[in-house]
């Protein structure tokens, strides 16, 4: 979806076209985003205050997996797969693949654990090291 030679409004771009997809499953959109490369952690997982917008993570570059996790939720909020009030990120350290980072919570289900694949938390917490959970308001990450 996003390579590193893209300036920083293709990436915008490449988002809104994301974005505005006739996506009809969440599957879908997961699909759109596992074919982004992660880089190094970036993000302080632990601060939220801290988190750039998830405009400001494209625009940047900012593909560490907590930067992707929160244009991820971003994007299932606008297109009405997520609709509550609160979104619940895990932080988590993935025995499988060695990433470690923010992942979506929501209804006992794991969004960006598997790139393109929906995991159940149950798997997760077999599968990881789970740091801390974050249980935060959409305006305040999503802006």
């Amino acid at each position: 979806m996003f390579v590193k030679t893209q300036t920083p409004e293709q990436r915008l771009s490449t988002w809104r076209d994301i974005r505005n997809k006739n996506h009809s499953s969440i599957e879908e959109v997961l699909e759109d985003f596992a074919s982004i490369k992660l880089v190094s952690r970036y993000l302080d997982y632990y601060t939220p205050k801290s988190w750039p917008t998830p405009f400001e993570i494209v625009s940047e570059g900012y593909f560490c997996l907590s930067g992707v996790t929160l244009v991820l939720a971003s994007t299932l909020v606008y297109k009405n797969f997520l609709f509550e009030d609160k979104i619940i990120y895990p932080v988590i350290s993935n025995n499988i693949n060695g990433t470690s980072g923010l992942v979506i919570l929501h209804d006992n289900l794991v969004y960006n654990f598997t790139p393109s694949k929906i995991d159940t938390w149950d798997y997760v917490q077999e599968n990881s090291t789970v740091f801390q959970i974050h249980n935060l308001q959409n305006n305040k990450i999503l802006s």
